[in-house]
């Protein structure tokens, strides 16, 4: 049920990732990095379905949609149709896609969608294979949501959609009520995630389902880095910028659960080995010669599903599906 409540808790501790240099590859590492994923991606997908990990199924919808930005979209979609045909997810997108999707499926007719900064093409698809009426994005980063826009206008869908380049808290939406509202992975990034929140909570329709994912661990903690990623917030006193927040059980119920309720459902996916999804993070940042083919088959082999936050060896994602009761 959504309902107002106690207001957050002071939230510690905090912990510095600093940036990872970025390796520019050679045109050889490229060429030799392309033409084996035409050939591991495949592998690698079909050994990912077969240890059972969840979101494999995306795979055949991204080479769908990649065709038609080609075809449609031109010579801007081209490099992004590429990386979307050959790495669609990664890292526990796999898992967000999947649990989104299969709720998403349970909600019948849905007249008005709003998603909240997701990664494109999820909410994309949904409104292509939906009977979504009414459409609208939301997302601060302008250059981020140009390409949202392209991709629309490629996969036929601009006359379903709407744009907005504000923050959800200051976006223009007015008394707009939304049947389903979408956030994969969004929240964490707001230093002060209340009145985004509760935003979000003004904006879902009586009976409506609000579909969140967000980063978590037993014990949560603050990340900062020394560089300004999303420009989102101001430097710190000691020049760091506030990047992500890992929630613990109780910080998910002072920050989240106050503003929006209790969930109807929670799912908690996370790594098998503490430590494992930093790692992991770290060589994808440094780019190629990452083999980004075994993305997929990681998920299934290095994380699994939890039967609660506390229950974490290390660090994970959290999935939680409210209902907005009018009673």
């Amino acid at each position: 049920m959504i309902s107002t409540g106690m207001q957050p808790t002071k939230y510690e501790p905090r912990v510095l990732v600093r940036r990872i240099e970025h390796r520019r590859p050679t045109l050889l590492t490229m060429i030799t990095h392309g033409l084996a994923s035409v050939v591991l991606v495949p592998s690698y997908a079909l050994a990912a379905a077969a240890i059972g990990t969840p979101g494999v199924r995306f795979h055949l919808d991204a080479m769908g949609v990649a065709l038609r930005l080609v075809a449609r979209g031109g010579r801007p979609l081209v490099a992004q149709a590429g990386r979307l045909a050959l790495y669609p997810m990664d890292s526990t997108r796999y898992f967000e896609f999947d649990w989104v999707w299969s709720r998403l499926q349970r909600l019948g007719h849905v007249r008005r969608y709003l998603d909240v900064s997701s990664p494109r093409f999820l909410p994309l698809t949904y409104v292509r294979r939906a009977s979504v009426e009414h459409a609208c994005f939301v997302n601060p980063d302008k250059a981020d949501l140009a390409n949202t826009e392209r991709w629309a206008a490629a996969l036929s869908l601009s006359d379903r959609c709407r744009f907005s380049p504000e923050p959800i808290e200051s976006s223009a939406l007015g008394d707009e009520r939304y049947d389903a509202i979408t956030s994969i992975s969004v929240f964490e990034h707001i230093a002060n995630e209340r009145p985004a929140l509760e935003s979000v909570r003004r904006l879902l329709a009586p009976g409506g389902t609000l579909l969140l994912t967000l980063p978590c661990a037993a014990r949560g903690y603050d990340q900062y880095r020394d560089y300004d990623e999303y420009n989102l917030s101001p430097p710190d006193a000691d020049g760091r910028f506030f990047f992500q927040r890992f929630y613990d059980a109780s910080s998910l119920r002072s920050r989240v659960f106050s503003v929006l309720g209790e969930p109807r459902l929670t799912t908690v996916y996370g790594e098998c080995e503490p430590g494992f999804f930093g790692r992991n993070a770290q060589q994808k940042m440094r780019g190629l010669p990452y083999p980004f083919w075994r993305e997929g088959y990681m998920m299934g082999r290095h994380f699994r599903i939890y039967p609660s936050i506390d229950a974490l060896p290390g660090e994970g994602v959290v999935a939680l599906e409210f209902i907005n009761d009018p009673r």
